[in-house]
């Protein structure tokens, strides 16, 4: 399995997308656990994302008090769409999870999403650097749209996808 690993150095690196009316993100504050749950869960089924799928609501509050992690909701018309979880750590700021629902996959959204979610990781304090990775296994539009909003490859690894998420 091959991981990617892509960066943006600077907010002006950020590719702007043409907006989407009535595209909007909440950010949820203060934290919610049954928030993370339903997306992790919702969006990762599709992709094997894994590593937190049997958590529960409370593993995720306990997860949230005591992590640096923001979460984001992507809302479309007055209707959650997807979300970006993000964490800062000094400065350098992971999207640890970003995603659309099902029902909203292949409908044009995913650039504005993400440049929503990227946008809202610079704004963390003091943030020197953005970055994420991706895998073979998630949507196939994933790594072509990271890069069309800007971000980097800075490496490729095979093997198992690593999770980065702390206390995991």
């Amino acid at each position: 399995m091959k991981t990617y690993y892509l960066q943006m150095n600077s907010p002006d690196d950020l590719v702007k997308t043409a907006p989407r009316e009535g595209l909007c993100l909440r950010v949820v504050d203060p934290p919610d656990g049954a928030v993370n749950e339903r997306f992790y869960r919702e969006v990762g089924q599709a992709w094997n994302w894994t590593a937190c799928a049997e958590w529960t609501i409370p593993r995720w509050n306990e997860y949230l008090a005591s992590n640096p992690v923001s979460t984001v909701v992507l809302v479309l018309d007055n209707e959650d769409i997807g979300y970006g979880e993000l964490i800062n750590r000094d400065g350098d700021v992971e999207i640890l999870s970003f995603g659309l629902l099902e029902n909203f996959l292949g409908r044009g959204l995913g650039g504005a999403a993400l440049e929503m979610v990227v946008r809202y990781a610079w704004t963390l304090g003091a943030v020197d650097h953005v970055w994420l990775h991706t895998c073979e296994q998630d949507h196939p539009n994933a790594l072509p749209n990271y890069q069309r909003r800007g971000f980097m490859l800075y490496e490729t690894r095979e093997g198992p996808v690593p999770e980065t998420r702390p206390g995991t």
